[in-house]
């Protein structure tokens, strides 16, 4: 079985694999080797468990934050200029968050990006939706705080849409789920 691998030790006491995936011979006749060409270092064989899936590192999931920006009664939609297949559709304005930042802050820093505002993020929607291996989208509740939106990038156009009107506009699939979520919050509020 390829469950052994060679190890060496540097003059400083650092640890480092030399060779993984190893049979138990060929992991010795390569420890052998280096020692025979006289290599400083300490080389010696360590067998590796198996991994379970359980062991297995689990990627790191980065979110997409999106933004159902609530003023006076009604949520913001804004149409995707970019890229080409989600041009001309609706979402809830955001993007990704940049790594060491909270869904909050992403959420805020994208919504002045890219609408020159600033607003706060309230709490997440029910739902994510993952958009591809290791991106996840999660729908923020968020409040306008100050200054007039502007579709500064990524969109074309931008609405101001009522609980009656969020059927008027063509949803990305994923917003559109949110919507039974965006109408409450329209409801409360």
């Amino acid at each position: 079985m390829d469950d052994h691998r060679v190890m060496r030790q540097d003059d400083n006491g650092n640890r480092f694999p030399v060779a993984t995936g190893l049979g138990r011979a060929e992991a010795e006749a390569l420890a052998a080797e280096f020692e025979a060409r006289g290599h400083k270092q300490l080389y010696w064989v360590e067998a590796v468990a198996p991994r379970t899936q359980q062991d297995a590192p689990q990627p790191e999931v980065r979110y997409v934050v999106g933004g159902a920006l609530v003023h006076r009664g009604r949520v913001l939609a804004a149409r995707r200029s970019a890229p080409p297949e989600t041009a001309g559709y609706w979402e809830f304005p955001g993007g990704k968050a940049e790594p060491g930042e909270t869904q909050e802050q992403a959420l805020e820093r994208e919504l002045a990006e890219e609408l020159g505002v600033r607003a706060r993020a309230l709490r997440p929607l029910p739902g994510s939706w993952p958009v591809r291996a290791g991106l996840e989208l999660r729908i923020w509740a968020a409040e306008l705080l100050s200054g007039e939106p502007r579709p500064l990038a990524d969109h074309s156009e931008l609405r101001w849409l009522g609980p009656d009107e969020l059927d008027d506009v063509e949803w990305l699939a994923h917003d559109r789920e949110v919507l039974p979520h965006v109408a409450e919050l329209l409801a409360a509020g």
